[in-house]
């Protein structure tokens, strides 16, 4: 585990590349004759649930055989851009919005029940939402997903000048928002919320000091977008 500053500044965390089959903390192909999905809750991956880093450190509370299924796909008229709040460990995290024309790569999880229990204990800030026949396109293929869900920042995602912005890091074909770095979008969140620090201060800060990572975020939300789109609102976390 990097220093706690650089940590926050490496979201959202590195990834594969590829479909992989995570099983207790490896990266291993997925089988060619593919996996049962009848079981399995399909959960889209806006940022660092892209990352098997991310989901080692998620599921580390769990004991015994533990496999997750992660393809890696293209999502249809949607960006990955920063949400209106703040990570726990100090980074500004994920959250889809549409963008017409636009494709963005994302990692589907498929999670049987005791594995998206787990995830919506982690996702703090959002709700889960089911969206109807998603256009996708999984290793090449394009292929409908009658349902499939994500999570969604309650308070909307970072307004700059009037827009989302979108994460520099993941790719994305047809972007019509502007992007930055994780460490680009932290440094506009400090130049808004403690100008007289440095980054490294600030980002410190608001890991050590929740209420410090409170105000912040209200300062974020105070003219956050609204996420506009259709879907179905299942829970509040």
């Amino acid at each position: 585990m990097p220093d706690a500053v650089s940590h926050a500044k490496a979201y959202p965390f590195p990834v594969p590349g590829r479909s992989y089959l995570f099983r207790n903390g490896e990266v291993l192909d997925v089988a060619s004759q593919g996996f049962d999905r009848a079981a399995r809750t399909p959960v889209l991956a806006a940022g660092s649930n892209q990352s098997h880093e991310q989901l080692a450190r998620k599921y580390r509370v769990f004991s015994g055989n533990l496999e997750i299924p992660v393809q890696r796909g293209v999502l249809l008229d949607f960006d990955s851009v920063y949400a209106a709040h703040f990570a726990g460990y100090g980074s500004i995290p994920s959250t889809f919005y549409p963008s017409p024309g636009t494709s963005v790569t994302t990692y589907i999880l498929w999670l049987d029940d005791a594995q998206l229990q787990r995830m919506h204990e982690t996702e703090r800030n959002y709700t889960f939402d089911g969206l109807e026949l998603i256009q996708v396109k999984i290793d090449g293929t394009f292929e409908q997903l009658d349902r499939a869900y994500i999570y969604s920042a309650r308070v909307g995602c970072v307004n700059v000048d009037g827009s989302p912005v979108a994460l520099k890091e993941i790719d994305a074909g047809g972007r019509i928002f502007p992007a930055m770095s994780q460490t680009q979008i932290l440094n506009y969140a400090r130049e808004r919320c403690a100008p007289r620090e440095d980054l490294d201060t600030f980002i410190r800060d608001l890991i050590n000091n929740e209420g410090l990572r409170r105000l912040c975020a209200a300062e974020l939300s105070n003219d956050a977008l609204p996420l506009e789109f259709e879907r179905t609102v299942l829970a509040e976390y």
